[in-house]
């Protein structure tokens, strides 16, 4: 392959992945302030590697498993509590995603993912408004405002608690879970 050739399936990968590895590297617990620096160093890594992709068609499964180890790699890092919402969430978020399931492991992921639907259900109506806006909706937090009529402030501030909440309803279900 050509250099031009491998540019040219870069910035195709780039252009159609870029959305939903952000969404994606989001759903494993990353702070929104580092979402795109974590998104920059998957496709950086993506092109130093590119030659190790069988075909441009596994690309979406090959960013994220990318993504995912640079995920892992902040829970190891001094630096982790910038980038990452709550190490223990985004450990959990991690092994709920996990491309190999060990054996039992889809089980637990299931048990993982309910716990989940739980804890946002447990939300009040408002709280799970801006979550769904934010995480599922994908929009900010001034385009959230706006529907709300809050400040843009108030909705990262709403969305903080509620990861915290989501956080901490999630670590008490794991301790029932595994007793």
């Amino acid at each position: 392959m050509t250099r031009r050739e491998k540019d040219q399936q870069i910035d195709a990968a780039v252009r159609t992945h870029h959305s939903g590895l952000r969404y994606f590297i989001r759903s494993l617990g990353v702070s929104d302030a580092w979402v795109d620096d974590l998104a920059q160093e998957t496709f950086l890594i993506a092109h130093r590697k590119w030659e190790e992709l069988d075909h441009p068609d596994q690309a979406p499964g090959w960013l994220r498993q990318i993504a995912r180890n640079l995920v892992m790699n902040e829970l190891t890092k001094t630096g982790r509590r910038q980038r990452l919402l709550d190490e223990k969430v985004t450990t959990l978020l991690i092994q709920a995603d996990s491309p190999v399931p060990a054996p039992g492991a889809l089980q637990d992921a299931e048990i993982r993912h309910e716990a989940l639907r739980e804890c946002l259900d447990g939300l009040p109506g408002k709280v799970r408004s801006v979550i769904n806006a934010r995480y599922y909706d994908d929009r900010n937090a001034t385009e959230i405002g706006e529907e709300l009529s809050m400040n843009p402030a108030a909705v990262r501030k709403l969305l903080y608690l509620a990861r915290k909440t989501l956080a901490e309803c999630l670590a008490s279900k794991q301790i029932h879970a595994s007793s």
